[in-house]
């Protein structure tokens, strides 16, 4: 019979874990198993998350939360009761034996529906449309968000990427929020992978742009109904040095499209293996101006799309 404990902590510190290859694997509310370090869910105030767990033994799982109700349905499944009360918990899954664990982070959002003028406890968002684009149901206007905090803004949602690099780019106080896509990330981890395959020295990505409230969206003269205000896209290019240009990925010593298209090639073939049919999305390359240099656009949004 699988054993777990509850402990309640009351630091909500998380740690940055690197990613490994493990045989300690979870399906979040029945999609496909992940196997990183550090993962994580949204869930609204008092909402329930399904676990299912892939483990050597099940006797050797040990489960630790530092908040919530978490229930043991036997088989590997686990369900999860969310606090709440908005904010940034945590559910710990460990193996004791090979001491393989994943941190699980579970951002209890701030209902959208207590925005008043358009604005969230101060923090402007705008209007979503009222209607999904095309009927598609991943465009159906958010239920929630994550409140982004002074205090963990720099929690690493995913081994190599932290909540506060997915802000929206407007000027304001906190709290802040924000909606991130965890499929966008699992995207994301496996394209820094793939780059590292490659034999290249990345150890994040430069997210120019991720998450764009509507009204940020609208000032900027976007297209209405952008990924970006979904949560599941981002501008991205590699900058190890931080110096605002692209690194010369290809190798021939000039930063320019080439190297965008290095980040574009891997992408394309990460969609093209059948066992990602969940990451396909939107793939657009975009050259240098004066504000900004060669990068590339990533989305999830369901359907390949290219420019």
């Amino acid at each position: 019979m699988l054993k777990y404990i509850i402990i309640i902590l009351f630091s909500l510190q998380i740690y940055n874990i690197s990613a490994n290859s493990q045989e300690l694997r979870i399906s979040v509310n029945n999609e496909q198993f992940i196997s990183l370090s550090s993962y994580f869910v949204t869930v609204m105030p008092g909402g329930t998350i399904m676990l299912n767990i892939e483990i050597h033994n099940v006797n050797d799982l040990v489960i630790t939360t530092n908040y919530g109700d978490i229930k043991d349905k036997g088989n590997g499944n686990w369900k999860f009761i969310a606090p709440k009360q908005p904010g940034n918990y945590s559910i710990e899954i460990k193996d004791r034996m090979t001491r393989e664990q994943i941190l699980l982070n579970v951002f209890v959002l701030t209902p959208l529906s207590k925005s008043k003028g358009g604005y969230l406890n101060g923090y402007r968002i705008g209007n979503y449309p009222d209607e999904n684009y095309k009927g598609m149901n991943n465009y159906a206007k958010p239920k929630g968000l994550i409140e982004v905090t002074e205090k963990n803004k720099d929690l690493f949602i995913t081994p190599h990427f932290q909540l506060k690099q997915f802000l929206c780019k407007q000027e304001s106080g906190w709290p802040k929020y924000v909606l991130v896509n965890p499929v966008l990330l699992v995207k994301l981890e496996h394209l820094i992978d793939g780059l590292v395959e490659k034999g290249l020295d990345v150890s994040t990505l430069f997210i120019m742009s991720g998450y764009r409230t509507p009204y940020y969206n609208k000032a900027i003269g976007n297209v209405k109904y952008s990924r970006h205000i979904y949560g599941d896209a981002a501008d991205i290019y590699v900058d190890e040095n931080l110096d605002g240009v692209i690194d010369d990925l290809d190798g021939n010593e000039i930063r320019n499209m080439l190297d965008a298209m290095v980040i574009h090639e891997v992408l394309s073939d990460l969609e093209n293996n059948p066992e990602n049919e969940h990451l396909i999305g939107g793939i657009g390359k975009y050259k240098k101006n004066s504000a900004h240099t060669y990068f590339i656009h990533v989305d999830t949004r369901g359907y390949k799309a290219r420019w």
